[in-house]
């Protein structure tokens, strides 16, 4: 596989995976029923389109637009199943799905892929700055809204993670063969967002944040 096109296809998923986040918090957001959870949400979704136009515009300069076909059915379970969740309007559900799953898959990829030699490369790197910078904020959103969710029942969250655990390990693998990259490590990769997650869920975890960094 040549240079640019493992290029186009890290910036496919990188696109596709924030036109997903942005997609589904805007649609969290409806489903909060907290002014400071819905305008949170809010926020994440216009900052998740802003990374999805980042990466559309990186992978132009590659001028392999027809990566995008390489993604399909990538990401499809995990995005069936948030989907349902979304359709149901179990908003808990989708958070697990999202600012636990999703958001930390999407911050293990970028922390473990570096720099490339194309112009592309440039906005990628600009990326990678902007994500990781509001990441966390993201993810300690999710994990504070699933805090505040009276609603919802505690005792089916171990049952629901493990079922989105098993949709993220099967992306993470199918996302490393795609990419075809030396740096990426299927196994190694699940194994670190594994570990993110596992962080994720702990009691001990900082929760104390109502928005997404600016």
């Amino acid at each position: 596989m040549s240079h640019t096109l493992k290029l186009a296809r890290l910036l496919e998923v990188l696109r596709a995976g924030e036109a997903l986040a942005a997609d589904v918090a805007l649609r969290q957001a409806q489903l909060a029923r907290v002014n400071w959870m819905a305008r949170a949400l809010q926020k994440q979704a216009a900052q998740e389109r802003g990374h999805a136009a980042m990466a559309s515009a990186a992978l132009t300069l590659t001028g392999m637009r027809r990566a995008q076909k390489s993604m399909d059915g990538v990401t499809a379970p995990l995005r069936a199943r948030i989907e349902h969740d979304l359709e149901t309007g179990n908003l808990a559900a989708s958070l697990l799905g999202l600012q636990g799953v999703v958001e930390h898959l999407g911050e293990a990829l970028l922390e473990s892929m570096g720099r490339y030699e194309h112009p592309a490369g440039v906005i990628l790197h600009a990326l990678r700055v902007k994500v990781l910078a509001q990441e966390r904020g993201h993810l300690l959103l999710g994990a504070r809204c699933l805090q505040a969710l009276a609603s919802f029942g505690r005792d089916e969250e171990p049952e629901l993670l493990d079922q989105y655990r098993a949709l993220g390990r099967d992306a993470a693998i199918r996302v490393a063969t795609l990419l075809d990259d030396a740096r990426l490590d299927a196994n190694v990769f699940w194994r670190n967002v594994d570990e993110r997650l596992t962080h994720w869920q702990s009691p001990s975890c900082d929760r104390q944040v109502q928005t997404p960094n600016a």
